[in-house]
């Protein structure tokens, strides 16, 4: 590649720019500059700043061991640059794959077995480390794994104290099978490290010189199992990642006195000798260099502050282009999912980037009817293969590059590769209108001149090489992730006191003071409880303080140099923000091998067995039927399937032909799904509660267990419960759906009392409630109490006869499966999620769109609040070519949620309001790209959903039901009789599979 000596970002704008910049002579004096290098699996591509001015490029082929590579970019790029006598190098700034490539090659001679110490008293036992992730990659990182007593509840109040003892015979089993590297993991841990440094303490001392410890607090955020296995794969490359660090470094030995840093997931930076500890933060900044550097090129194009239209980078490479938003920081949109890598789910954050298979080395195929482009790539072997370079295979460069081309496979081509880029920019939008497009990367001449969705279209000088300046701009963060409570200090004064602790952690870990700003803040109340918890997440930035050295830290009580070498001390903590865009990640991956459409489940006679396959379906299907609540399932999810590989089996017995004489114990959850994410239920919760409630009873045995509700967690953790006690779960629960209140069951539409009920915290407490003036008393009572627990508890209410079972709402767990089997189903085949399941649930699709606000805030212990969300632009109109092209209204569609979804309101260019849907019927929030369902925590900026309805059961549509269950009982201005047949289906109630699968089906 070419590159002019220098050009300074800042040149005057020109719309639509396809020609580059001029390029600006070189400064007469120079005193320091910066290296920004990216290291590619193709390619190492390097640059040299100083201020905002490039002084040259390099890209050089990246080399087996990239320590040669690197250096021979930065000689040529020096060699280039030309620096004049006194200027110097003052640091190399390098994004790398290498760490994420050792997992995803799963390279044995990178990867160390690591041992597992949870802090954890007497939960999370049900779903043990290492048990989600591959079978390769787990046989190459397992090694050990422990629970101790320890951890915290959400309050901040300690699970059990540290047990010494219990940590001295971990060490003594860990020495044993000589395993090198060690995490210790804490309930609520990034709240609180204390434990966790503890515990490292004494571990180290017990181990001795040549373990490696490291801290999960020191890696990822709430969410206990996403960021245990992310510390887990953290801890697995650490000797790997030294190594590569050192070589980074004897690289530079040349240029004197200067710093090394390695670029993070978020775009910032960290000092090299701290990367090496925590290389799971370095897996995917190559994406956020190449956006960070697009909005630098780019910034003469975006001086006007005042301007609100969106931006986009689009960073076009041989095989795939990625599109994502620009923050008006100049970060890029980070992912709000769960993020798997190479298989294993984990919670860092990185770009909310959409990839498509379209890039300069598309193969192209001329059809009788059209001309494709791609999947297929030659990615690399290009200028070979490619009939431009004199090869024999006809890409997507060669259209505007290969002059032999018939003008007609020309057009044809390049039109096609207009419409899958402009699908793809239409899908990461966020915003009604035109946006603004920076376009990046080497393969960006296969681009137009014109975007549909776009009126400005800018390619920067030095579009080439924009992850490399991305990498030299790096800045340093700081960030707190923390549990609050009002008290002494009201939550905004907490809030205040986070700022400056993530300010003190950004200088500590080399940023400038003077220039350190707070860019996200985040204040997530906590559902589900009573006394005012609130999350509160923030994030500040700093430019790189040039000279810093890590002599120089200034006293700061997390972290002392003794203790970062034995316990993994963290500067600066993980990033993440609340209201990034992103993909929900589904909840379910297809089985490869597995034909879903022919799969039948295992019937015998009045038992259905479950199989694997079966559970994952019950995971999206439950999903959908918690409409916006209930918990993820996943960690019970991980325990069911647990039990079937250890040869236990979990069934489901046919409601319709339970004897009247049999009795049924109702298991379940109370509390705050948020907990259930961190504090992982142990063995003992469900059963404690079921115990209960069987001694106020005097029942002398049981023959089934329900869920209290079909929603989320609860139907994984009854059936959890029903194997514990060796009997079944029934085909059905409470309420045929999720509602936030104990009350708003069946049963109490009968007004059959909740009591005798029994709470139980897992760890030997337990409330019993043997009566209560009314169910609303009840709920009152037991609200109380959860918060008193803990947050989160096993429930278990009134029992239930044959007779009444019978009567039910009818086939809950076989509704479940049969939603999540369509949305599988449609996945498998690569169609839409959302029509099958349409189709199949007589439901209706109500909304597509983005979320572009969220509010929230929790009254007695209950999430209330409201998403508005904005459809997608029309991008048929905007590639209308007419004079006057057709303007389509503005759509909006707002729901308001306490805990579950409770209305949608369509808004027409912001004046026509028109109820579509509300409460008893299901409204249900997907994610457009898998269908996977959205709880109301998964509500964040940028989102882009389905919004489906689906028809409630008439015991909620009756006046009763509708007074209990109904808009009204949410205190919502309006009748459900207002929005009857909006829905536009009939209740169908659901099938049994037996019905559908047993014997005569």
């Amino acid at each position: 590649m070419s590159c002019p000596d220098s050009v300074k970002v800042g040149d005057p704008p020109t719309p639509i720019s396809i020609a580059t910049q001029p390029a600006n002579p070189m400064p007469s004096k120079l005193s320091s500059c910066v290296i920004g290098i990216d290291v590619g699996g193709t390619n190492t591509d390097a640059v040299i700043l100083q201020g905002n001015t490039v002084l040259a490029c390099h890209k050089t082929p990246t080399t087996a061991d990239i320590q040669e590579g690197v250096e021979h970019a930065i000689e040529e790029v020096v060699r280039k640059a030309d620096i004049a006598p006194g200027c110097r190098v003052d640091s190399v700034k390098i994004g790398t794959t290498q760490f994420i490539n050792a997992v995803k090659e799963q390279d044995s001679s990178k990867l160390d077995k690591v041992a597992v110490i949870r802090l954890c008293g007497p939960y999370s036992q049900g779903s043990p480390p290492f048990v989600d992730f591959p079978l390769a990659l787990r046989n190459l990182v397992e090694g050990h794994f422990g629970y101790v007593d320890g951890g915290y509840q959400v309050d901040g109040t300690p699970i059990s104290p540290i047990n010494v003892e219990q940590l001295r015979e971990q060490a003594r089993i860990i020495k044993a099978k000589s395993i090198p590297s060690i995490v210790v993991i804490g309930i609520y841990s990034p709240s609180n490290d204390t434990q966790e440094k503890e515990a490292c303490s004494i571990l180290a001392s017990e181990l001795g010189p040549g373990y490696d410890i490291s801290r999960s607090s020191a890696i990822g955020r709430l969410g206990f199992l996403e960021r245990e296995n992310a510390s887990i794969l953290n801890a697995s490359l650490r000797r790997f990642a030294r190594r590569v660090i050192t070589g980074l470094s004897h690289a530079l030995s040349h240029l004197g006195d200067c710093k090394l840093y390695i670029t993070l997931n978020d775009g910032t930076l960290s000092k090299a000798s701290i990367a090496s500890e925590y290389p799971v933060r370095c897996f995917s900044s190559g994406p956020t260099n190449s956006a960070r550097g697009a909005a630098l090129l780019a910034k003469s194009h975006m001086s006007d502050e005042s301007d609100e239209r969106e931006v986009l980078v689009i960073d076009v490479g041989g095989t795939t282009t990625d599109v994502c938003a620009l923050m008006k920081n100049g970060y890029p949109r980070q992912s709000a999912a769960f993020v798997k890598i190479a298989g294993v789910r984990t919670n860092f954050t990185i770009p909310d980037v959409h990839s498509i298979a379209l890039g300069g080395g598309s193969i192209v195929r001329i059809n009788e009817t059209r001309t494709t482009i791609g999947p297929a790539s030659v990615g690399s072997r290009l200028e070979k293969d490619g009939k431009s370079f004199g090869g024999d295979i006809l890409t997507a460069t060669d259209l505007v590059r290969w002059d032999p081309i018939s003008p007609e496979i020309k057009t044809s081509g390049l039109d096609e590769i207009a419409r899958i880029l402009e699908e793809a920019v239409d899908l990461v939008k966020t915003k009604q209108g035109n946006a603004r497009i920076i376009l990046v990367g080497g393969g960006s001449i296969i681009i137009g001149s014109k975007i549909a969705g776009a009126d400005e279209v800018i390619r920067p000088e030095y579009l080439e090489v924009a992850n490399a300046v991305g990498a030299a701009i790096g800045k340093i963060s700081g960030a707190v992730d923390t549990t609050a409570f009002p008290a002494e200090k009201t939550i905004d004064q907490q809030v205040e006191d986070a700022k400056l602790l993530a300010i003190e952690r950004c200088v500590a870990a080399g940023g400038n003071k003077h220039t350190v700003e707070v860019v996200d803040v985040d204040v997530v109340p906590i559902s589900y409880v009573t006394n005012g918890a609130t999350r509160i997440l923030v994030r500040v930035v700093g430019d790189l303080l040039e000279g810093y050295e890590e002599t120089h830290l200034p006293a700061n009580p997390t972290l002392d140099g003794e203790e970062f070498h034995k316990a993994g001390a963290i500067l600066p903590d993980e990033v993440y923000k609340e209201s990034f865009t992103g993909s929900k990640a589904s909840s379910y991956d297809v089985v490869k091998h597995t034909d879903i459409n022919s799969y039948r489940p295992r019937i015998e006679g009045d038992l259905w067995y479950l199989s694997e396959l079966d559970l994952l379906f019950l995971q999206d299907g439950t999903g959908v039927l918690g409409v916006g609540s209930c918990g993820e399932p996943y960690p019970a999810y991980l325990a069911c399937r647990l039990a079937l590989r250890n040869g236990e089996t979990l069934t489901i017995r046919r409601q319709d032909t339970f004897p009247d004489n049999s009795v049924v114990l109702v298991g379940g959850f109370m509390g705050s799904p948020s907990v259930y994410l961190e504090r992982i239920p142990g063995l003992n919760e469900v059963t404690d509660a079921i115990k209960g409630v069987v001694k106020q009873t005097g029942i002398a045995d049981f023959d089934a267990v329900i869920p209290n509700e079909i929603g989320g967690m609860n139907a994984f953790e009854a059936l959890l419960a029903a194997n514990r006690f060796n009997k079944c779960v029934l085909d059905t629960d409470l309420v045929a759906r999720a509602y936030p209140k104990l009350w708003q069951t069946v049963r109490c539409l009968k007004d059959i009392s909740v009591t005798p009920a029994s709470l139980a915290d897992g760890a030997g407490s337990c409330e019993d409630f043997t009566a209560a003036h009314d169910n609303y008393e009840a709920e009152i009572l037991m609200r109380d109490a959860c918060t008193n627990l803990g947050s989160l508890c096993g429930l278990s209410v009134n029992p239930i006869y044959g007779v009444e079972a019978k009567t039910l709402p009818r086939n809950s767990f076989s509704y479940a499966w049969t939603i999540g089997r369509s949305i599988a189903l449609s996945r498998s085949l690569k169609e839409d999620p959302i029509t099958s399941l349409l189709s199949s649930e007589n439901g209706k699709l109500i909304f597509t769109g983005k979320i572009i606000s969220v509010t929230r805030k929790v009254a007695q212990g209950f999430t209330r609040g409201s998403v508005l969300f904005e459809s997608f632009s029309d991008i048929e109109n905007e590639r209308n070519t007419s004079s006057t092209p057709k303007k389509s209204a503005t759509e909006n569609l707002l729901i308001d949620f306490e805990n579950e979804n409770l209305s949608a309101i369509l808004k027409v260019d912001g004046k026509e309001d028109k109820v579509v849907a509300c409460c008893p019927d299901l409204i249900c929030v997907l994610d457009k790209a898998n269908g996977a369902p959205l709880g109301i925590a998964d509500y964040k900026y940028g989102l882009r959903v389905s919004v489906i309805a689906l028809p409630a059961p008439p015991v909620w549509t009756s006046e009763k039901g509708l007074a209990m269950g109904g808009p009204r009982a949410f205190d919502l201005d309006m009748d459900y009789k207002d929005v009857v047949g909006t829905v536009d289906v009939i209740y169908e109630p659901p099938k049994s599979v037996w019905d559908m699968y047993g014997e005569g089906a």
